[in-house]
């Protein structure tokens, strides 16, 4: 039986990967809420949000990306992978393509897809205005792009330089683990948008009124 276990990433890598990342990000927003945040009652919005985020971004899509696309962009990676650190630092091909993977990577799929579809992914299952998702990752940029960055730069250049593809989606989910408690720490709970100048007239209006 525990052979056919530990066979099942290798046969089945999309599946295994999918579903690894989908319990994990819910499992760590769980442990956020319950033994960070001292909540009495899980917040299941808000563990739906990242339990599906995981398998659909961090699972599905980045499955795609490490795997089926990568390779094709840059044909060699698997085999620099595989090759022993002294020969890699002589490979030179492999150096840039390793370079190549991790700016795809990191200068576009996290600062292009991974935020934006994550909140506007929040605003759907919280209910609000998906446009709203936008507004809030620009809100947030600058902040996020270096929490991510700081994490993920070192990481992926590791995965890339080291990692055969099957192992490429569960080392991203491994890391992950730390970095989703991180944004379920400080992105988890629901934002407000500071009031714009037509917000303020009404709230205004609203008071007066009541007044």
């Amino acid at each position: 039986m525990w052979q056919s276990i530990r066979r099942v990433p290798l046969t089945h890598p999309f599946v295994f990967g999918t579903l690894f990342t989908g319990f994990k990000n819910a499992g760590c927003d769980v442990l956020v809420q319950k033994a960070v945040e001292g909540n009495e009652h899980i917040n299941y919005r808000r563990t739906l949000v990242f339990g599906t985020f995981g398998m659909l971004f961090s699972g599905a899509w980045q499955y795609g990306l490490f795997v089926k696309i990568m390779p094709k962009l840059c044909p060699g990676a698997e085999a620099f992978a595989a090759k022993p650190i002294r020969e890699k630092l002589k490979d030179i091909p492999g150096l840039k393509s390793l370079a190549f993977q991790n700016f795809v990577e990191n200068g576009l799929n996290n600062p292009v897809l991974y935020f934006p579809i994550f909140y506007t992914l929040k605003e759907f299952v919280e209910g609000g205005p998906l446009l709203d998702g936008i507004k809030k990752y620009k809100m947030n940029f600058k902040e996020d792009l270096i929490a991510i960055w700081s994490v993920w730069i070192p990481a992926q250049f590791f995965n890339f330089a080291f990692s055969p593809m099957w192992l490429r989606v569960p080392f991203v989910a491994c890391v992950s683990a730390f970095w989703t408690g991180y944004v379920s720490m400080t992105r988890g709970k629901k934002m407000n948008l500071p009031l714009g100048e037509e917000d303020k007239v009404e709230l205004e209006v609203l008071e007066n009124n009541n007044n």
